[in-house]
């Protein structure tokens, strides 16, 4: 994998988007964000305060209710409309506090992104705050999350070890989702794997090996080392970095950390991008914190991929999206 940043455009422009109708054949947009957290707080119950819900109410409270806007939410929603990705990828923290009535307001939102065939999700810590009844909250999420393959069997269906990892492919892109969510003690935000996961997850890889498929990792943790504190970390990045060197993927994308990341990981035939999106509902005025949403135009070429990223980043002054920092990355055709 080779990268080249580029100057940031103007805004407005649609450098990310090919006017030529040969390439666009050949090209697939894919817009990522994360960490929507959609919250209900205020209609939150007695006797869900006796638990690890308490102490996320109060950073709510305190912190956080004033860096976020469900506003943006709408704005993104609009500027989605109008660049017009092919897919659409959230990395976890759809709610705040997994309660039921958040769930339910994070599915109404994902409709009006789309249906469930054009959005794929994966689950944060937040969505899985406390153990929860199934049926009333990811059930809600069940067509944004299951795999091309698993629609048959989708009744039998009741937590997310059944599901995960999933599968789609879309026009020779496998999106790949893991999950990373369980709940934890107070105070920690950590996230794992797990051994069953992670050996479905190389059979996956293994499978695609050598058949010319991009491959996208979607992941809430990041798993790059040093990128947060020990209580927030992938408790079992160590193990998937290691599958990675066997079985590689061209692209990984994860929220969780509520800024903008760029990383690498290493592999035999080459570096593997690392991205992780700030909560696209932020309004902070830390740059890196700030909402945004990355769209990437994958181009197969005769040799490998071609992959264009833009950022599009809120502005506060223009109360609207704008384009940001671009970037270009090629991979060449590999065995594995």
């Amino acid at each position: 994998m080779t990268s080249t940043p580029s100057d940031t455009t103007e805004p407005g422009s649609t450098a990310y988007r090919t006017t030529e109708t040969a390439a666009a054949e050949k090209s697939f947009i894919l817009a990522h964000c994360s960490d929507p957290h959609f919250a209900s707080v205020d209609h939150i119950k007695k006797r869900d305060f006796f638990n690890k819900r308490l102490f996320g109410y109060l950073r709510w409270k305190l912190k956080r209710r004033a860096e976020h806007s469900d506003e943006l939410l709408t704005i993104l929603n609009k500027d989605l409309q109008r660049t017009k990705p092919d897919h659409i990828a959230i990395t976890g923290d759809l709610t705040q506090l997994s309660l039921p009535v958040e769930f339910k307001m994070a599915h109404d939102w994902l409709r009006t992104l789309g249906t469930g065939d054009r959005v794929t999700i994966v689950p944060g810590n937040h969505d899985t705050y406390v153990k929860t009844d199934w049926h009333h909250t990811f059930t809600h999420w069940l067509d944004y999350m299951r795999g091309d393959l698993q629609e048959k069997r989708a009744p039998l269906v009741i937590c997310l070890d059944d599901l995960f990892p999933t599968l789609r492919i879309r026009n020779r892109i496998a999106i790949i989702g893991v999950n990373t969510a369980y709940p934890s003690g107070p105070h920690l935000a950590t996230g794992k794997i797990g051994s069953n996961q992670l050996v479905k997850l190389e059979a996956i890889l293994k499978h695609l090996s050598g058949k010319r498929f991009f491959r996208i990792i979607l992941i809430h943790h990041p798993p790059l080392p040093g990128i947060v504190s020990w209580r927030k970390s992938l408790t079992d990045a160590a193990s998937l970095q290691l599958l990675l060197k066997r079985h590689r993927a061209e692209l990984i994308l994860s929220g969780h950390t509520h800024k903008a990341i760029h990383g690498e990981l290493n592999s035999p035939s080459g570096l593997i991008p690392a991205i992780g999106a700030p909560s696209v509902s932020s309004i902070s005025h830390k740059g890196e914190r700030r909402s945004r949403y990355y769209l990437y135009k994958i181009t197969s070429t005769a040799g490998g991929w071609h992959v264009h990223l833009n950022e599009r980043v809120f502005s506060l002054e223009q109360h609207r999206f704008v384009d940001g920092p671009q970037q270009d990355f090629t991979f060449p055709f590999v065995a594995n």
